[in-house]
């Protein structure tokens, strides 16, 4: 089961130990600086957040760093993250909150699902998205030309990248660099700014 496998030492290895881990803290002010400018580049208003399978929250701060007067909302399927950072236990897949969020943020998530949750998982974004979407994944072409093996989990369901792009393009416009924007959004982009 997924919520036992991401326990303390999973935690440990891939974000805390910085021989081992992923990426560097910078790394994660630098995304939500992306971000923040990319929403404010398009004229969005973020209110909300949320975060689905944030893990040790390494987003947060940096999140509510740049949209200071949001509201972070943390989800993970595990059990360890939830009860040690007072996240909401819940899936990617699934989730179900009462209301929409201005930014849904899912940063190397997904390829722990199988086929279809990671359908689901998609199609839940749209379903709880007003706005703006982040989203990236570990894909094929990634695991075999750009990962270092030896920072990367390896207990994964890889696709394409086209795959993914199919999948999200029924919901979202891909502005580049992991951003998305709802296809219920009226936003003016012009021709180069999205990719489809």
């Amino acid at each position: 089961m997924l919520s036992s496998y991401f326990n303390e030492d999973y935690y440990a290895r891939y974000y805390k130990d910085g021989a081992t881990r992923v990426a560097e803290p910078r790394y994660y002010d630098s995304l939500a600086r992306f971000i923040s400018g990319y929403s404010d580049l398009l004229g969005f208003s973020v209110r909300s957040i949320v975060d689905l399978g944030c893990g040790i929250g390494t987003l947060m701060k940096p999140l509510l760093r740049q949209f200071s007067k949001a509201t972070y909302t943390g989800v993970d399927i595990s059990e360890y993250a939830c009860d040690k950072y007072g996240w909401e236990l819940g899936s990617v897949s699934d989730y179900s909150p009462a209301r929409s969020f201005d930014l849904v943020i899912c940063h190397d998530v997904v390829q722990y699902l199988d086929n279809k949750d990671a359908k689901a998982a998609i199609k839940n974004f749209s379903d709880i998205s007003s706005g703006m979407l982040y989203f990236s994944v570990l894909t094929e072409e990634d695991y075999l030309e750009n990962c270092d093996k030896s920072r990367t989990d390896s207990i994964v369901s890889l696709h394409a990248a086209n795959w993914y792009r199919a999948k999200l393009s029924r919901y979202f416009r891909n502005l580049g660099g992991g951003a998305y924007v709802s296809r219920e959004v009226d936003v003016a982009l012009y021709a180069l700014e999205h990719l489809d």
